[in-house]
């Protein structure tokens, strides 16, 4: 019958996909994958020793020093990460781990900085002394502060008490250094031009000899030198009273 209706038949095709649940299990597959990732490298650091973690401090917290030289960072290849006082401003300064032993320097400078606070000579003496780590060593220097003379008598090569007592309190933990200490004197530029140099090596030899009577041993000392004012503390303020001062330099060469 031609006015009779035909059914309508509607047919529905499923949509296919890629596999079971579609791609969402490439997703949390990803994110698995990348957590274990971040797992494995922190426990990765963890397991480091101090200095290697310092120095990955170093390169993420400074990575255009890296990019000039790799002598430009204190801690591109190997360092200790532990931090130093703050009370014998303890500093660094650029150094080379092939020439220095940075965990001997830095744990000498932390015994020392400790004994000066057991001793109660911080802060009180806290300016008179600076301990900084360098390509030679450990560079402990006795700074004058005062125009009176708290470490010298003015103008002159005699040590006063507060020097005694920062030589006396520092010097057990110069004993047995590996190849002896070096004793150095300095003068700033407000010292007579003529006894520069007498004056210096003779604050020198004081130092020399108080450290003596205490214990430091003729062996455990390799140099006594006088430096006048050709070594500044303060470069730019040449009769700074600072220039005036007892350098000790200890040895952390790994050789």
């Amino acid at each position: 019958m031609a006015d009779e209706l035909q059914p309508i038949i509607v047919k529905k095709k499923k949509a296919g996909h890629a596999g079971p649940h579609g791609g969402a299990w490439k997703l949390a597959y990803a994110d698995f994958v990348t957590a274990m990732m971040a797992f494995f490298l922190v426990m990765w650091i963890i397991g480091m020793d101090v200095k290697t973690k310092a120095g990955l401090a170093e390169y993420f917290s400074n990575p255009g020093a890296f990019k000039v030289n790799f002598q430009s960072s204190p801690y591109a290849l190997k360092l200790d990460g532990r931090p130093p006082g703050s009370a014998a401003k303890v500093e660094e300064s650029s150094r080379r781990s092939a020439n220095i032993d940075p965990e001997a320097a830095e744990a000498l400078a932390a015994t020392i900085e400790s004994t000066l606070q057991s001793e109660g000579l911080v802060p009180r003496m806290s300016p008179n002394i600076s301990i900084k780590i360098t390509d030679d060593g450990l560079r402990i220097d006795i700074m004058e502060t005062s125009a009176k003379g708290a470490i010298f008598d003015p103008g002159g090569s005699e040590l006063r008490a507060d020097c005694k007592r920062l030589l006396q309190t520092i010097a057990p933990r110069l004993i047995g250094s590996r190849k002896g200490i070096s004793i150095e004197g300095h003068t700033s530029s407000r010292a007579p031009p003529g006894a520069k140099w007498d004056v210096s090596l003779e604050r020198a030899a004081n130092a020399r000899r108080e450290l003596a009577q205490i214990g430091v041993r003729s062996e455990d000392v390799q140099t006594v030198s006088g430096k006048a004012d050709t070594q500044l503390k303060i470069p730019e303020s040449p009769g700074a009273l600072a220039n005036d001062r007892i350098t000790i330099v200890v040895p952390m060469d790994k050789n």
